[in-house]
């Protein structure tokens, strides 16, 4: 089944609707997703934003801002995901 473009590699959860929200980081390289995929994405990414996209349903935008963030080991294992160009420093 194919996720959409927000789910990190180690997520193996299914989409919940529709791609809906786009997530930009501090450099704003970002990613379209599902509000689900768009949270879990959000909750790792630091000085991340999060837009609803034209077609999304009200309060897209909202809801993935105020979603619970993943808690204790788990947010680890989703911020160990996230693949980084070559280019990009810390």
């Amino acid at each position: 089944m194919a996720r959409c473009p927000a789910t990190l590699p180690t997520d193996h959860t299914t989409c919940a609707g529709p791609v809906a929200v786009t997530v930009l980081d501090a450099d704003n390289a970002g990613a379209d997703g599902c509000e689900h995929h768009a949270a879990r994405l959000l909750a790792v990414l630091d000085r991340g934003r999060v837009f609803a996209l034209p077609h999304a349903p009200a309060g897209a935008a909202h809801r993935v801002f105020k979603a619970e963030a993943p808690q204790g080991d788990s947010l680890h294992r989703l911020a160990d995901a996230i693949v980084t160009s070559p280019a990009t420093t810390r």
